[in-house]
This record gives structure tokens, sequence and C-alpha cells, in this order.
């Protein structure tokens, strides 16, 4: 016995979960550094760009705010457009001053920058709004007023404030951005090496996963050689140390083990096969054997007596004028002469009908009108020519007057059809009867096996067991219903003789 696998070797499955371990932690390592790289450098770098952006944009609005103040004519200015102006960039501080993002990490000097322009933005506006009232109930000079005395001054700190958070954001932004493009760096050393290394796993996988199916496509390929009877094929590379190369031996052994099986069942066939021809010997020898005596049989009793006897009825019946009785005692004495003469296997199929025409006779004069039976032939069978095995017809139309027609009250008909097939012949006699049941069918079936469990079917059991002997091509089928009538039908080689032979059966004379 071969020991499948060696120590020291890692299974393909525990190879293929490293090679897949490996794959996931080099493919959770690259989406990780990709995460803390939009998490903690895209994302605030993008954050500071957007708070630079937020902050000009507040500073350009409260510019244009203190310009438009600074330009108003207080004696004769539209204080209705200068209040509506100043409403529209108070809404534009107000929104770009809530898109303002200082977080945790922001420097203290933003931070505080931050809180100063809040504060400053919150008194600036509070004097904007207390000025737009002026201007609407037209106190323009309390309006000027508080223009030149505190809103000017409060909006040049706001100013100033803007400015240094801007210088702030860009300083910081600078020096964050070069720390964290250092830090960007490192990680995109670190994403390139997770990369390297999720290729060369995948390459290794994929070239494991080729390996593995070519040796099972080698397997596929010889398992279609042996599936065709083949069996010498070259063995499959058993050089794996892993669940293929076992496979493979695996494979092998049953390769080699089926090879011996097909040899043992071959002999087995061939031994069976010189076993059938022998006991087929032997019962085509134990059939002449049971001729030899049959014939020993018919010597023993004196044909020239016997017809002597029946033609001295005959003869005594035409004297009497006893047409009926001489008919049949002719009729008699033909079926006894073809019978005691008739020690051939084969005769012409005109014989054969010809006999069963004067069984018909005798039966008919028995049960009169009861009975009756109909030939049907195909126009192709020349009975002159065409050779059957004897007395192939009269035991089945036997049978069939006997036990189909005979237990039944009406009228009933035995119909012999012969038809050819090709090469072949077949024969079919039919009654109308009284039938089987499926049962009876059954037996009668499984008994033509057994001649010795017969009894009153000793007939059809020696027309079927004559055809088996014939040909392994013949066939021999019983059907029947009860109350429907029987019917056995013959499949047998045509046999057809070139020139027609001489058919003589008078009682009178030898042939």
């Amino acid at each position: 016995m071969r020991v499948i696998g060696k120590a020291g070797h890692l299974g393909l499955v525990a190879r293929f979960s490293l090679f897949l371990l490996a794959f996931l932690l080099a493919l959770f390592l690259q989406i990780g550094i990709s995460r803390y790289q939009n998490v903690f450098i895209l994302e605030p770098m993008k954050t500071s760009t957007d708070n630079v952006q937020v902050v000009s944009r507040f500073l350009n609005t409260i510019e244009e705010s203190l310009d438009l103040l600074d330009s108003y004519r207080w004696d004769f200015g539209s204080p209705a457009t200068l209040v509506g102006n100043q409403r529209r960039l108070m809404n534009d501080a107000d929104e770009a001053l809530s898109a303002l993002k200082i977080g945790t990490d922001s420097s203290h000097e933003q931070y505080f920058l931050t809180s100063a322009v809040n504060s400053t933005y919150k008194s600036y506006r509070s004097l904007l709004v207390e000025l737009n009232d002026l201007l609407i109930n037209g106190r323009d000079e309390d309006a000027s007023a508080l223009y030149y005395s505190d809103i000017e001054v409060c909006g040049g700190y706001l100013r100033q404030y803007a400015q240094e958070l801007i210088e702030t954001q860009i300083r910081d932004n600078s020096e964050n951005h070069q720390r964290m493009m250092a830090l960007n760096s490192n990680l995109d050393s670190i994403q390139n090496i997770s990369v390297i290394l999720c290729i060369l796993i995948g390459s290794v996988l994929f070239s494991t996963i080729i390996r593995i199916l070519g040796n099972v496509m080698a397997m596929a390929r010889a398992s279609q050689e042996i599936k065709k009877g083949n069996f010498d094929t070259p063995d499959v590379d058993e050089s794996r140390r892993d669940e293929i190369g076992n496979l493979a031996i695996a494979f092998n052994d049953m390769k080699h083990s089926l090879k011996e099986q097909v040899h043992i069942l071959e002999e087995k066939r061939e031994m069976e096969s010189t076993l059938y021809r022998k006991e087929k010997e032997a019962l085509e020898l134990q059939n002449h054997l049971e001729r030899e005596k049959l014939q020993q049989l018919r010597n023993q009793i004196n044909p020239h007596f016997l017809f002597n006897t029946l033609n001295v009825i005959k003869y005594k019946s035409h004297e009497e004028g006893a047409i009926a009785t001489e008919s049949l005692v002719s009729s008699l004495s033909r079926l006894f002469r073809y019978a005691l003469q008739s020690n051939e296997n084969e005769c012409l199929l005109s014989r054969e009908v010809r006999i069963v025409d004067e069984f018909y006779a005798l039966t008919r004069a028995r049960f009169g009108e009861k009975v009756s039976l109909v030939w049907s032939f195909s126009p192709d069978i020349d009975l002159t020519t065409t050779i059957v095995p004897s007395f192939i017809l009269q035991p089945l139309v036997e049978n069939a007057f006997k036990h189909g027609l005979g237990p039944k009250e009406d009228k009933g008909e035995v119909k012999v059809s012969i038809r050819k097939d090709e090469e072949f012949l077949r024969i079919a006699v039919a009654d109308d009867g009284v039938g089987m049941s499926a049962e009876e069918l059954g037996k009668l079936r499984s008994s033509l096996e057994s001649p010795g469990s017969l009894g009153e079917h000793i007939g059809i059991y020696n027309v079927a067991a004559r055809l088996r002997l014939l040909s392994s091509e013949t066939e021999f089928c019983v059907e029947s219903e009860k109350n429907k009538g029987t019917t056995i039908a013959m499949k047998l080689p045509l046999t057809v003789l070139e020139e027609e032979m001489e058919d003589c059966d008078d009682q009178d004379s030898d042939c």
C-alpha cells in the first residue's frame, strides 16, 4: 500500500488559507491607508483651504460695506438704496461667517482671532441695524454721527481682525501642508508596498490555481479515455505533496484496479460464453436423443396395418354411401401419415397448412358450426417454397380450439395469419375465446421455461422450445385477456427454396 502525502508540507487548504489571509491583510491595509489619508490629510487640508476662502469672502463683504458707508452723501443720498445694500451685505457676511469651521486642531492664534472676528462682527452688525433704522426714520444727521463715531472704528477693527485671521490661516496651512505632505509620502510608500504584496500574493495564488486546474484537466482527460475502455493511458502526475497529489495517487490506483476488474470480467464472460455453447450443444444432443426415442416408439407401430385398416374403413364408408365418414377417415389418415412420416426438423409451409386443414376438418365434424378457422396470407408468401419447422402450427391451432373456443358457449373463430417481414416470417394464431386472466397468463409465460410443470400446455412449450433452438432471433409471445381471447405470435427467420419441392401426402402412395 502506498503512503499518500508526507509530513512537513502544508496542505492545499492551509496554503490557500494563508494566501487568502495575507491577501486580505494587504487589501485591508490598502483600504485603511486610503481612509486615513482621506480623513486625516485630505479633508483637513480642504477644510483649511475652504476657511481661507470663507474669511476672504467675509472680509470682502465687510470692506464693501465700509466703502458704501464711506462714499455715501449724508445730505442728499438715497437712504433706501443704502439700507438695501447694507442688508444684502449683512446676509452675505452672515452666510460666510457661518461657513467658517475652526476645529480643535487649529492654532490658538486662529481660535482667538476667530473669536475676535465673531464678537466684533456682532457689534458691527448691531450698529448697522441701528444705522438703518435711523436712515429709514429720516434721521440722517444721527446716522452720520453714528457712522463716524462708532461704525467706522468698529469696521476698522473688524477688517484688521479678518486680515490677521487670513494671514494666520495661510501661515498655519503652509506648515500643516508640509507636515501632511511628508506624512502622505510615507503613507504612499506603505500603500505601494501593500499593492506590491497584493500583486505578488495574487500571482502566486493564480499560479497555484492554474497548476491545480492542469492536474484536474489531466485527470478529466484520463477519465474520458477510461470511459472509452482505454486503461493504458499514462498515469497522472503524482509529484505534488498535497491533496491534489493524494487525489492523483488515488485516481491512478482506481484506474489500475478497474483495469484488473475489467480483465477479470472479460475472462468471466469468455468462460460463461464457452459454458453456454457447451450447454447448447448438450441440449441439442438431448433433443437429438429425444427424437431418436420418438422414432423408436413410432417404429413400434405398424404403419401399413394402420393405413390398410383406415383404407378398409374408407372403402366401406364409400360403399355404404357415408360420404362424411369417408372424408373424416381420409383426413385422419393423412394426419397420422404426416405425424409418423414427418421425422424431419423442417418442412414446406404448404404441408403445415394442409395438416391444419385436416385437423380442422376433424374438429368441425365434432363441434359443427360452433367453430371456424380463417386463414390470412400476405401476397408475397409462397407456400410451396417457404420452409418452416415441422408441427409448428397444428399444436397452436389445437390449443386455440381446445382451451379457447371449447369452454365458450357461443360461436368462436380461430384466425391464422402468415406474413413476410423483410427477412423474417411472422405467424399469429388468434382466437376470440374465453382467454386468460393476468395471473393465468403470467403462470403460462413462466412455465414455458420448465416443461415438467406444463401438463396440458406441452404442445405450446414444444413449439417455443424448438423456436429457441432454431435461432437467437426468433420470438414467441403469448397475449391474452379474460373473455376476449388469446393471441400467440411467432417470429422466425424466413427460409425459401430456390425451386419448388414435391409435396406428397396422399394416403395411398409413398413419397
